[in-house]
């Protein structure tokens, strides 16, 4: 209260000055500066219902939009877990372990259409990472969905780097290289070694799907999180 007192003291003295001069000064006159002074809970409760309102807009444009995140046949043959952001799907294939690990948080928006840039929905281009691991060590290939040329089809990904990492040895230690400064004969050999595991086309296509469902089911759960926050 005494920041409150010092905040209407010049008040008091410009209204008492004044009533000494008239006698038809009005002490009523001070509720507008009270008003202001005082703290007031439901002008924020009010503020922030339309941040609510805007919330709900959105939760219910976006609710229906993309498939169901539920996992494609494609990929059956992983199993996956999910904590917060990140996703790990796991097989095996004849004694060796693959594991698909991305981030959810390190998706990338694709730019929209030229033509139609407001009509176009938004789409994320997830990064990811494969592991196949076996007595010997595991082969790490790091890959994205960035295009490198406008003949690569979007739902396809590349390579970017891959790295051997020994038995016991930290992956962050591990020597890795561009993928795309090996011999091409190289690049054919790991792409079909890959597409061997049932990491080819259909894979792509169907982890470029299923991970923008999943993203998109994750923004609208964030809004209504917000919501009932609020």
């Amino acid at each position: 209260m005494s920041a409150l007192r010092a905040a209407l003291r010049p008040v008091c003295r410009m209204v008492g000055s004044t009533m000494q001069r008239t006698s038809t000064t009005h002490p009523t006159l001070l509720a507008p500066s009270l008003t202001a002074a005082l703290p007031s809970s439901r002008r924020f409760f009010s503020q922030d219902s339309a941040l609510v309102s805007a919330l709900s807009n959105e939760i219910q444009h976006e609710d229906g939009a993309g498939s169901s995140p539920t996992l494609p046949g494609e990929l059956s043959e992983f199993n996956y877990t999910m904590q917060g952001a990140s996703i790990v799907l796991t097989k095996q294939f004849q004694g060796e372990k693959i594991v698909v690990e991305l981030d959810l948080n390190n998706m990338t928006e694709l730019a929209p259409s030229e033509e139609d840039p407001e009509e176009t929905p938004p789409q994320y281009l997830p990064s990811f990472t494969i592991d196949i691991t076996k007595s010997q060590g595991s082969l790490l290939f790091s890959c994205n969905y960035h295009m490198s040329n406008e003949e690569q089809n979007i739902d396809q990904y590349v390579i970017s780097e891959v790295a051997y990492v020994a038995p016991g040895q930290n992956r962050l230690d591990a020597f890795t290289t561009d993928f795309g400064n090996l011999d091409y004969t190289l690049i054919e050999e790991f792409e079909s070694y890959l597409h061997r595991r049932g990491l080819g086309a259909e894979f792509s296509s169907a982890l470029f799907e299923w991970s923008s469902s999943v993203e998109h089911s994750n923004y609208v759960q964030l809004l209504k999180n917000v919501r009932d926050f609020l």
